[in-house]
Order: structure tokens, then sequence, then C-alpha cells
């Protein structure tokens, strides 16, 4: 658990965002709180509709540093899923997880770029190189 690392004050404002995402989720995207770990977010993604991944629940956690919220969290796909920007074991690369993190965008923010991304990949910071290409050259094939 990496909530002995966060101060008092972080913890408490994760404890009112996650309890907010649960309470109001954004749409398509429901929240599991952990009530052991509130670092551990537990979400599960529908498959937006007129996509290759409707029709599908994608489980995915977001991982909370010790640096969190100056940091931005990792998130983790831990549904397979044939995916450019998402690799092997399931890390997502975001540029909203990278260079464009704020800490005020908070976890809201980062769970509906990240269902943006089923709905627009992209392929300039792909993880998965094959999708990639797949998603450029052959639509059809990387739908399937």
């Amino acid at each position: 658990s990496n909530a002995e690392n966060l101060p008092p004050q972080t913890l408490r404002l994760l404890c009112r965002e996650v309890s907010l995402l649960s309470a109001d989720p954004p749409d398509g995207i429901k929240v599991f709180p952990n009530d052991e770990d509130v670092t551990d977010v537990q979400v599960a993604i529908e498959g937006p509709e007129g996509t290759p991944y409707a029709g599908g629940l994608f489980r995915m956690k977001l991982v909370l540093g010790k640096d969190f919220p100056a940091a931005p969290p990792k998130g983790f796909f831990l549904t397979k899923i044939f995916h450019p920007n998402v690799g092997p074991s399931g890390e997502i690369c975001v540029n909203v997880l990278k260079r464009d993190w704020r800490a005020e965008l908070g976890l809201r923010h980062v769970l509906l770029t990240i269902k943006c991304l089923l709905i627009q990949p992209n392929p300039e910071s792909a993880l998965n190189e094959e999708a990639a290409r797949l998603l450029l050259e052959d639509f059809e094939r990387f739908a399937a």
C-alpha cells in the first residue's frame, strides 16, 4: 500500500475524490473504492458504442505513487485489450499521465481521458506497435 507514504491532507483529498467518483461516476465508468488502500483505485469502463470495444467491459486500475498528486497516477488495464496505447502488461500510455499532468486535473479527468483513448487511439504514442500499424493501415483487421 502506498497510503502510508502520502501526507494526511493528500489522503483526505483522495478519499473525497474517490467517494465522489463512486457516487457520481462519469458515464460508462464504474469506480470500486478499496477501503483498505485508497491509493488502489479499481475501475470498470464500458467499451464505448461505435468502437471496436463496444459491448466489452474493461477492468483497469489506477496506481497512485508516493508523489501523488504532484506526479500522475499510473494506469493499467487488468482486462486483456488490443490497443495501440496499451502495453503487454496492461500499462497505459497517455500524455495526461505523463507530460500534460497537473495535480488539479484529478482522477475523473484521468478516467475520462482513458475512456477517450478507447474512442480515439493515439498511434503516435504506441506501446503496441502492431495495433498502431493495423489502426493506421487496415482498420477492419484492427477492429477484428
